[in-house]
């Protein structure tokens, strides 16, 4: 007979209950434990356990989140009953069951609708050759889908008259769904459309103007269930391409053609030229005489153009390069008129001379980046009145070309790359105040706000945490950096007797990266406890002891410890400015720039307006260096921050010596492991099977939103069919099978489960707001290990199951079997402490075990090469 449950069956999502089982009877002779599993319904009926870890006692905690939101729950009780005369065994039966379904206290609705330039200082500018973002806040729609549209504003003074701009909405909609923080994001890149944009925005004018001006204004709008929910209220001006400077009341006269630009009609005569919808320009790059596809240049280097198109063969096109500018292009080159021989056509190129690349310096005085400059390419159709065509615009396009030859001279997908190529070029180059720091720290940075806000967000903000650390520390980027002090003391010499603030034995001074101070230890990272037996001074030397070993640390170290800090507050940070205030005045984060943080109360009534006052006294100059109205708000407190922010632009990394970090692992496996890895250097595939760059699709977790599945139960290691797979250990054959989507496989058993756990690293995920996890619902460190390999060409013909294979054996070929053809060829593996379990149960992520290199710690060259096979089919 069961006992019953007691608790809230429709819990309100964001708050924590209380559940408790209520025994329905008497045990004699036995004493009982409970344990606590919670099952969640699945689309088919089917109840999935999802319990982690099972709650113990007669009264247990829950609370569900946002994602859980109408869904159905099922919460069982087991009482666990141990004898306590010998030979009484334990046993284990149902004590009670219930059913809950969170609710929410909140109407469903889209609170704020933004539309920025996340890439840009000012992010309400941007040019077409930019990605704009576009996000829906909202309340109580976790996973609803918004629909986005960009529209160009025609109407007078703020806000939107949607009667006047009725014309004026973008044919292209962008859809996205709302994630556990309410937030749904789409982004926007205006290049891809922006003939259509620019023509829609130059159709209609503001009332009285004759011409559109400097810059197009786009706001976008969201949509849920078919009707407008939202709009942003603040404009992105984008720049106009077609703007002459011309004042707006005087007419722009009309384009003209280039009286030198040839003509080639399409019927004998003469005659104007008429649009040809077969011919298609597909791709232009750049490459050298032998083919290789170019990535970086110097002057005196020749260069030449290749075209690959489609229905061209004899049309006349010509080519054009451009030094690529944020503001602005120079043409630097242009081609003859060139007759299309066949689909692929290498043109017979031209040589970057002095002359060529000064046409596109822009401001060669003081000027830190003169000396370097970036080339794409553009297809001009002479025959057809298509439009023209950019290519290489993007990041990844761009041609780098210096003024004066490196030592890495020309760099291309074949050559191997040079010693001493770093990361931090390729991805932390724009990182403010990375110039006053390591490689070292500035991909420590990097990482932390990756893991604390996301991969989308991690630059905006560590740039925010930079120039916070900047202010912080006066610009030392110092872990002993003392409270007051101008400069910093060789930390080998410091004492606890450093921290005392002169003259005030009762005070300690805050120390490092984000200034600790006691309240920061105490309450933020729970690594001090005042102990009230002390007297007030011996205290103080207990907490300086404490703050002495974060001084000797180190900053690498340290900025483990500011990670640690800003962990429990993540999801209230949700600006670079927050992160800021977190550290300077925790009451400031989130709110308006027009916050009262503190303000000046001669007369304090109770406790709160006391801490205000003694705020204010602390902080006064922010408020006399402002309008001195006794009040200190949001704004105000930030200035010294976008001071810091301002000057870290101009104080970028010019130097890069990771010592070829790219190309090694986040750290080196243990060398007394017998180990192999199960492919040949093993990387995580990049691309998807349709050709797509989704490298987190390819982890282990919830990670593929966009399809109705979201599991991927191990990881995708880069793998041409053919290749050969490896038994990563001494182990058994547990089973070899063809399975539905998996192809051949074989399932191999640890040998030696000890010896193997010493691969064991700690391992931090790249995509864990994406769905990136560590491990599924019932793995355990503690048993039995299994190694699933998938997709396999064949396996090993001489291997049965139970057969027992050494480390390093090649147990099979890699392949595609499962689902045939794809662009990522790939060999799927998974860690697994049970042979068998549907989903992500009894799974880990491989990458606890498997050193490989992900998108971050592959080099330039083998990035290339995964976007080179993702070029084609394979099978």
């Amino acid at each position: 007979m069961t006992g019953s449950i007691i608790g809230n069956q429709n819990p309100l999502v964001g708050t924590t209950y209380t559940y408790e089982i209520k025994p329905s009877g008497l045990s004699f002779g036995l004493k009982s434990d409970y344990e606590w599993y919670l099952y969640k319904k699945q689309k088919n009926g089917i109840w999935k356990d999802i319990t982690n870890k099972p709650k113990r006692g007669e009264k247990v905690t829950y609370r569900f989140g946002e994602i859980g939101l109408g869904i159905e729950f099922q919460m069982k009780v087991y009482e666990i009953k141990k004898g306590i005369l010998p030979g009484m065994s334990a046993t284990k039966e149902l004590a009670g069951s219930c059913i809950l379904v969170p609710t929410s206290d909140k109407v469903s609705k889209i609170e704020k609708v933004i539309l920025f330039n996340r890439g840009a200082k000012d992010v309400n500018k941007a040019s077409y050759r930019d990605t704009l973002i576009a996000q829906a806040h909202c309340i109580a729609m976790f996973n609803k889908e918004i629909e986005f549209h960009l529209w160009e504003d025609d109407a007078p003074g703020k806000g939107h008259d949607a009667n006047i701009n009725k014309n004026n909405r973008h044919t292209r909609s962008y859809k996205a769904r709302v994630n556990e923080k309410g937030i749904a994001e789409v982004s926007i890149p205006l290049m891809s459309d922006e003939k259509i944009l620019r023509q829609m925005a130059n159709q209609f004018l503001m009332k009285g103007d004759r011409n559109e001006g400097a810059n197009h204004e786009y706001y976008v709008t969201a949509t849920y269930s078919g009707k407008i929910q939202g709009a942003s209220q603040v404009n992105v001006d984008v720049a106009n391409p077609d703007d002459k400077g011309q004042p707006q009341n005087q007419p722009q006269p009309k384009s003209q053609p280039g009286t030198q630009t040839p003509k080639f009609p399409t019927k004998h005569g003469g005659g104007p030229k008429q649009p040809d919808p077969k011919g298609n320009i597909i791709e232009a790059l750049f490459i050298d005489d032998t083919g290789n596809e170019l990535s970086k240049v110097a002057v005196g280097d020749k260069v030449r153009v290749r075209i690959h198109s489609k229905n061209m063969v004899g049309k006349h096109i010509q080519y054009v390069v451009w030094e690529y500018d944020s503001t602005s292009n120079d043409e630097v080159y242009r081609s003859g008129n060139i007759k299309i021989p066949a689909d692929v056509c290498d043109t017979s190129g031209f040589i970057i001379t002095k002359a060529i690349f000064e046409k596109g310096v822009d401001s060669p005085i003081g000027d830190p980046d003169s000396d370097k400059q970036n080339y794409f390419i553009e297809i001009i159709s002479k025959d057809l009145s298509a439009e023209s065509q950019k290519f290489g615009v993007n990041s990844e396009g761009l041609m780098q070309v210096e003024k004066v030859k490196s030592a890495a001279g020309v760099q291309n997908t074949q050559k191997p790359d040079k010693p001493g190529s770093c990361i931090c070029q390729e991805q932390y180059k724009d990182l403010i105040w990375g110039g006053k720091v390591s490689c070292e720290f500035r991909k420590k940075v990097v990482q932390i706000c990756a893991e604390l806000w996301g991969e989308n967000r991690k630059m905006e903000m560590a740039n925010g945490l930079m120039a916070v650390m900047n202010v912080e520390t006066s610009g030392s980027f110092k872990a002993q950096q003392l409270e007051g002090w101008n400069s910093t003391k060789d930390p080998k010499k410091m004492t606890i007797k450093d921290f005392w603030k002169e003259g005030n034995r009762k005070s300690s001074r805050a120390i490092g990266l984000i200034q600790f101070t006691q309240d920061a230890l105490q309450n933020n990272l729970k690594e001090y406890k005042s102990n009230p037996k002390l007297s007030v001074e011996e205290r103080f030397d207990e907490l300086n002891k404490l703050k002495l070993e974060y001084a000797q640390m180190g900053e690498i170290k340290q900025l483990d410890k500011v990670k640690k800090y800003f962990e429990p507050q993540k999801n209230n940070i949700k600006s670079p400015e927050d992160i800021y205030l977190s550290v300077f005045a925790p009451i400031g984060v989130g709110k308006s720039d027009d916050f009262i943080l503190y303000q000046k109360n001669d007369n304090p009534q109770n406790n709160k307006e006391k801490t205000s006052n003694k705020n204010y006294n602390a902080n006064k100059s922010v408020d006399e260096e402002n309008n001195n109205d006794k009040k200190i708000q949001r704004r105000e407190i930030l200035g010294r921050y976008n001071i810091s922010f301002s000057r870290g632009s101009g104080n970028k990394p010019k130097t890069f010596n990771c010592e070829n970090a790219i190309t090694i692992p986040e750290s080196s496996p243990p060398k007394s492991t017998k180990w192999h890895d199960p492919v040949d250097n093993p990387m995580l595939c990049l691309y998807t099977q349709n050709g797509n760059y989704r490298p987190r699709y390819n982890v282990f977790g919830t990670v593929r939103k966009e399809r109705s599945n979201h599991n991927h139960q191990g990881i995708d290691f880069l793998a041409l069919p053919g290749s050969n797979a490896y038994a990563c250990v001494d182990a058994y054959v547990e089973f070899i099978s063809i399975q539905s989507g998996y192809g051949n496989v074989i399932c191999l058993k640890v040998k030696d489960p000890k010896e193997f756990l010493k691969r064991k690293r700690d391992f931090s995920l790249q995509y864990s707001n994406m769905g990136e996890i560590q491990s599924g619902s019932g793995f355990s460190f503690n048993g039995d290990f299994y190694l699933f390999y998938a997709h396999l060409q064949e396996v090993e013909k001489s291997l049965k199951a139970k057969q027992e294979v050494s480390c390093g054996t090649i147990i099979g070929k890699n392949g595609t079997s499962g689902y045939g053809q794809t662009k990522d060829p790939h060999l799927h593996f998974e860690i697994r402490s049970s042979a068998t379990g549907g989903g992500l149960t009894n799974r880990c992520h491989p990458g606890i075990f498997v050193y490989y290199k992900d998108e971050n710690t592959m080099s330039q060259k083998e990035k290339d090469y995964q976007k080179e096979i993702a070029q084609k089919f394979w099978d």
